[in-house]
This record gives C-alpha cells, structure tokens and sequence, in this order.
C-alpha cells in the first residue's frame, strides 16, 4: 500500500464515529416522496428535511455547497477545469412490513445499522462523501474538482437528476460512478420501464355480486407485500361467495364479511422489482382467491393478473434475453381499481441490446388482443460500459488492489443507477460479494458498520485515482 492511500484510510478512520453518527441522524428522516411542498421541496417534505440535513453536514464538513431547486445538491472541493464525481440518492421507498427494528429508527444491533435506506442508498452515498472528506483533509494533489450529488428522486422516476442535468445545465463529470449497486463494480443495467395498463370493467348482465374496489402494491419496484379487495352483492350471492372462499385454502389470504359485502386481504412478501422471484406477490394471491368466486364482471381482469405476474414477462408477450445481462424481469407492482376501472402497473427490466421500440413491438398486439389500454410509457434506457473503457478498468484495479478479491467478477443487474443517467459512470458498490448487507425494498435492511468503513475506504482510493 503506497503512503498516500494509507494516509487516506487513516483518515477515514478518524472519521468512523462521526459518520455513523451523522449517517444514523439522516436514516432517522423518513425521506419517502411526498406531493409537493412548495418551492424547493418538489418531492415532498420529508425528502427536503433529508436533504437539508445533508446540506448543512456538507457545508460543516467544510465542502462548497450548491442547492439545486431542491431537487439535487452536491458537495464539492478542489481546483481544475475538469471534475470527477459520486451521485447517491437520499429518497428511499416505504418501509412496509415485517421489520424486527423500528425501519426508521437506525439502531445499532450485532454491528449493524437497521433502518430503511441503510444500503439502499443513504449509507453508500454517505460513505462516499465521508470518502471526500478524507481526502480533502489529506491535502492530496489533485487536477480535477471531486463533486458529491446527492439526488432526491431515484426511487420513484429520476426526476432528480434529469433537472440537474437537464434543466439546470449543471456541469457533467469526465468520470464518475454512483454507490448504489455491489462490488466489484456493474458494468451493465437493463432497460427499465413501467408499463401501465387499463381497462374499464362492464357490469354484468349475469350477477351484480362483483369486486367494489381493489388494490396492491407501494411502489412499482417492489414485490407487493399486501393486497386487499371488496366484493359486494346481494345476501344470497355473498353467502355462496363466503363458502367458496372457504374452500380455498391459503393461509396467507383472509376474508372478513360484514352486512353488506366482504373485505380480502392477501399477504405477499416485499422484494426489488429487479428480482421478483424472490418475493411473493400479494396482488397474484388476491387474484386467485377472488376466482374462486363467481364474478363474471371481473373474470377476465382477474385471470389475466394470475396470468401475467409470472416474472420472465411471457404472458405478457416480452419474454427474451441477451447474452450481457440475461433474461427479461417482471415484476406486477401495483394493482388499482376503483370506479369501474382496473389499473396495472408492471415494472420492466428488459435486456440490455434491447431498445423500448422493440419491447414494445413484443407487447402491443398481446395487450391489444386481451383488450388493454397501454397508458403513458416511460423509458430508461439501459447502460453498457465496456470492461476495457473507463472509469470501468481504474475502479476494478482497485477494489481489488484494496480486498484482495481477484475471483469476484464484474456484473450487470436488472436494477437502475444514475450511472444510466450520467456520462462516463457505473455502479460501484456499496454492497459486497456474498456480504450481509441489504436487503433492499425488504424489511430489516441493514448496513454492517465494518463494511461502511471498509467502502469507505475503497471510495476515497477511488476518488484520489480519478482526480489526481
């Protein structure tokens, strides 16, 4: 190890306590988005508090400090005409169900910080700006501005960073990477897009016992956890459709009757949209017990749910693969219907030599046979950054010159960084090989305080590497 990276890690040492302390005073801000609230909190209070909270850490750390509409904000020092950069986000999904810890309480169990957004991304994205402390305080020389963003959107559509770059002009690193993903690095992202369906429901002519209203689902990135749902009839069809959910037994699935109709709850289990066959979705269950009973006005919309959560997306037509990143994920994230109308929405992540045009094209004629409206797309285009380009060949030299890990491989993903969002960028880290970190969108994510350290570590090497 040369002298100038050992100044760096004992730097970072020094800084241990004050980080886990800052880091646990952010993860105590429940930074879910929110409607607007007002100028300069575009996503809603709670995102501004955690980004206010990191502004005025930033600024007591001795950085220059830019507010950018409250949208995003970064951190910055050094001289040079050209900057090297690390974007993390501060948003985090809803916390759900399930937690062993208060998911908003960052406490410090066995040597980890349990709390929503602990990996995914606040506690990366703090150990990265922490990494930029050591440095600057290691008086370094340096040729590029080393630059920290912090973005407030990512969860829920990158608003954040298209208005960085986008509206407000801000200036684009020569290199950069994002710690929002696993070491050793990733060097290619699917494509990601929400694809929204509809179709209005007819009364039937057969029953009036039909499904008032239903719904499932947080967030179309995450496995639904939950699902509920509302028969109503008249007495003698909801007595018939009372004994015919008797009978299907599933111990995840409740009913309750009351006078005038019945209320259905499914339970599921949360998981990244990237990865839905980990989880277990509860809007699949709600759909099959509901087709126990006879509900001709709601059949169709009903079967075509059981059918379409399968997660490699062939009953919706767009089952493929390609041979960087893999197969075609889908993920059915939110079921909505109210008012005669069913809404739902699939969370995508398609193959990385794909463009949206061709998914569509795959897509289309199978909607439109089923008799679906397709609302609104939207599109994230996949990365793919070349293994002998840069940052891609410094990053990788030295993760492994600072691990030792000469086995572990370069990967791709189904999940989204703002590395798709900024030039000359990939994922790197925070989480490492077969760790125990994470796990995201579920409950109990946690961030082991000796690996925050260790990436920390790792993320200020990285820095002096880009900028000197």
């Amino acid at each position: 190890m040369s002298d100038e990276i050992g100044l760096l890690h004992s730097r970072v040492d020094g800084l241990k306590d004050h980080l886990v302390s800052v880091l646990q005073g952010v993860l105590r801000i429940p930074s879910k988005q929110e409607p607007v609230a007002g100028p300069g909190a575009p996503f809603g209070r709670p995102v501004r508090q955690a980004l206010d909270y990191t502004i005025d850490l930033c600024r007591d750390l001795g950085f220059r400090v830019k507010d950018v509409d409250g949208y995003a904000a970064h951190a910055e020092f050094g001289e040079g005409a050209q900057m090297v950069a690390a974007l993390g986000h501060l948003d985090v999904v809803p916390e759900g169900d399930g937690w062993s810890y208060p998911p908003f309480g960052a406490e410090i169990h066995e040597g980890f910080i349990y709390a929503r957004g602990s990996s995914d991304d606040k506690g990366p994205t703090y150990a990265a700006l922490f990494a930029a402390k050591a440095l600057m305080d290691s008086r370094l020389i340096l040729n590029k501005r080393v630059r920290i963003i912090f973005g407030c959107n990512e969860e829920s559509g990158f608003g954040c960073v298209k208005h960085y770059w986008d509206v407000a002009k801000q200036e684009r690193p020569a290199l950069a990477f994002t710690p929002d993903a696993h070491f050793p690095l990733i060097y290619a992202e699917k494509g990601i897009t929400d694809l929204v369906l509809e179709r209005t429901v007819e009364p039937s002519k057969e029953s009036s016992l039909r499904v008032v209203w239903a719904r499932g689902g947080l967030r179309p990135n995450m496995v639904p956890a939950s699902a509920d749902a509302r028969i109503e009839g008249s007495p003698a069809q909801l007595h018939a459709a009372l004994l015919a959910l008797s009978k299907f037994w599933d111990k995840n699935v409740s009913f309750e009757a009351d006078p005038t109709g019945i209320s259905v709850h499914a339970a599921g289990k949360s998981g990244h949209g990237s990865t839905p066959q980990v989880g277990d979705n509860a809007v699949a269950r709600l759909a099959r017990a509901l087709m126990e009973v006879d509900l001709p006005a709601d059949r169709e919309w009903l079967d075509w749910i059981a059918k379409t959560v399968d997660y490699t997306g062939r009953k919706l037509g767009i089952r493929g693969e390609d041979d960087v990143a893999g197969p075609l994920t889908n993920n059915l994230g939110l079921l909505d219907y109210a008012s005669g109308v069913v809404r739902l929405t699939y969370n995508i992540r398609y193959p990385v030599t794909w463009t949206f045009e061709k998914l569509l094209e795959k897509h289309k004629p199978v909607i439109d046979t089923a008799g679906w409206a397709l609302v609104d797309p939207q599109d994230s285009p996949p990365l793919y950054v070349p293994l002998d380009q840069e940052p891609v060949k410094t990053l990788l030299r030295i993760y492994r010159e600072e691990t030792g890990d000469y086995e572990s491989e370069p990967e791709t993903t189904g999940g989204g960084t703002y590395a798709r969002a900024t030039p000359n960028a990939v994922a790197f880290g925070a989480a490492f090989p077969k760790g125990p970190d994470g796990p995201a969108h579920e409950p109990d994510e946690r961030i082991s305080i000796d690996n925050l350290i260790k990436a920390t570590k790792i993320y200020a090497h990285a820095l002096y590497e880009l900028a000197k």
